[in-house]
């Protein structure tokens, strides 16, 4: 797993605290309703406009903090960065430059 920090974990509990309480109050406001008592489709569109309102406090709050942060080392098989090619797949040149098979 990553490097855990006080920080990370703080700032993990206080958006999970906020999204929380952004989609209670966002389903009373849009449905009249609980969030536990919308459907499938309405819990779809709230989640998508909690989610949008969670990234931009997010990245507005944070944008030095992300920046310092270290590229996530992959997990997992990794791809060869050049496979083997195989077979030849150009035409072999004539003697004289021209490819085989072309007309003068």
């Amino acid at each position: 797993m990553a490097q855990e920090s006080f920080d990370t974990n703080l700032l993990r509990m206080i958006a999970a605290q906020q999204w929380l309480s952004l989609a209670l109050q966002a389903s009373r406001e849009f449905y009249g309703k609980s969030y536990t008592t919308l459907s499938v489709a309405e819990k779809a569109v709230l989640d998508q406009l909690v989610f949008g309102a969670m990234a931009a406090n997010y990245q507005a709050i944070t944008p030095a903090w992300l920046a310092s942060q270290q590229a996530q080392a992959a997990v997992g098989f990794q791809v060869p960065a050049s496979a083997p090619t195989g077979a030849q797949t150009t035409t072999p040149a004539a003697p004289d430059g021209r490819p085989k098979g072309a007309k003068r």
